[in-house]
């Protein structure tokens, strides 16, 4: 009988029997057992933020409240909200209207009946500020030197100024918002987009996740005009044989300083101040004369030149006068002479000496029946002879008609 017993393990397996159903026993009685469960750093879900935002409020701190709650009830109850995850934990904020800080009382709700809930943290607290919005102007700051030839000219930023929004006690900590640009290689207008900085009093940067702006760049438009000594130029028109080689012509002053666009400047090589006919300054004597100084668009003159003297003097020409006596003018039946002829000449320095009556030919028009009796004066036409001598003027001689005899 022993041999068969321990054979088929009878007592191992009795005991197992024994012991199942005694743990079968403590289970069952267990299920009806009070117990308390702690639930620690539970979140907050927080109503009414909307009517914060109606009156302008902003909450800066208590948004990640959590808090830590018992509850009391059967195990088979407290397993119940464990695995069914059976809790909510709400606070209302609805009744905030003004800035300030708050303790707010939380409610805690179960989805399973029978349980008791005891609050270890009693309330939650909040923080509300006031929601404001302040400008403030870009504080440009310009590094670096501009390269020689190159002046500023102007820069403007879009925008000039950034709205910030955020809670009052911090924007109130903002004194200025700078933005810097290095100028060292700019050689023309240039557009760039620049980053700014919000600054407080102590030159820290105010930092914060509840501060928002309307832009979060600037751009800076910045434009430079090069400088530069450009010659001045002028042109003149041959008046006869005398061309440009002739004279000497003077311009105070003969440069001009000026500043401008870049593109502009930078492909001037002279500045044209126009044409002057010789025909004019020989014949009225006008050796000086003031010409306009007329610049390209874009271009001004740093020294607020705005009108170029120009002289004119005479290097290889001369004026001379051929003086014609009355015995070799044109003779004429109708009349005689009662005055000799001077004719004024241009001519160069080497033929003036040789000039004289047959260097130039006379030519009087006039009608014989209109002549007066007496003295009468009758234009002449002078007609030089020469290739290089030009007549100056217009002449006349007087003539004397006598009386017709009967």
């Amino acid at each position: 009988m022993m041999e068969w017993i321990k054979k088929h393990d009878v007592v191992a397996k009795a005991a197992s029997l024994l012991f199942a159903f005694f743990l079968w026993l403590f289970v069952i009685s267990s299920q009806g057992m009070e117990m308390t469960k702690t639930f620690s750093r539970v979140a907050v879900d927080l109503k009414g933020i909307d009517s914060l935002t109606a009156n302008n409020l902003v909450m800066t701190s208590g948004s990640q409240s959590a808090v830590t709650f018992k509850v009391t009830g059967s195990s088979d109850r407290i397993a119940m909200l464990i695995d069914n995850d059976g809790l909510s934990v709400t606070a209302d904020l609805s009744s905030i209207t003004e800035p300030g800080e708050y303790d707010v009382r939380y409610q805690v709700t179960s989805t399973v009946s029978e349980v008791t809930i005891s609050k270890v943290t009693p309330s939650i607290k909040i923080v509300v500020d006031r929601l404001i919005s302040k400008s403030f102007p870009i504080d440009l700051t310009l590094t670096g030197i501009l390269q020689d030839g190159y002046v500023f000219d102007s820069y403007a930023l879009t925008p000039d100024a950034v709205t910030v929004t955020g809670p009052e006690h911090v924007l109130e900590t903002i004194v200025s918002a700078p933005a810097s640009f290095d100028i060292s290689d700019v050689r023309s207008t240039v557009t760039s987009t620049l980053a700014y900085t919000l600054l407080g009093a102590d030159g820290a940067e105010v930092r914060s996740s509840q501060i928002h702006v309307d832009t979060p760049s600037i751009k800076l438009t910045y434009s430079v005009r090069q400088r530069g000594e450009i010659p001045l130029m002028l042109d003149v028109s041959d008046y006869g044989f005398i061309n440009d080689s002739m004279v000497d012509i003077e311009l105070s002053p003969a440069t001009v300083k000026v500043s401008g666009a870049p593109d502009v400047v930078s492909t001037l090589n002279r500045i044209d101040l126009g044409t002057v006919s010789l025909e004019q300054v020989f014949e009225e004597s006008r050796y000086e004369l003031t010409m306009p100084l007329v610049l390209p668009n874009g271009v001004t003159s740093d020294d607020g030149v705005t009108s170029v003297k120009v002289t004119i003097r005479p290097t290889e020409v001369v004026k001379a006068n051929i003086e014609l006596p009355r015995d070799v003018l044109p003779a004429s039946e109708d009349f005689t002479y009662a005055s000799d002829l001077i004719v004024t000449v241009w001519t160069t320095d080497l033929k003036a000496p040789s000039l004289g009556p047959d260097s130039i030919d006379l030519t009087l028009s006039y009608d014989a029946s209109e002549l007066a009796v007496g003295l009468n004066e009758l234009p002449v036409r002078v007609t030089p002879l020469e290739r290089q001598m030009i007549v100056i003027g217009e002449y006349t001689v007087v003539v004397e008609v006598p009386e017709k005899e009967e």
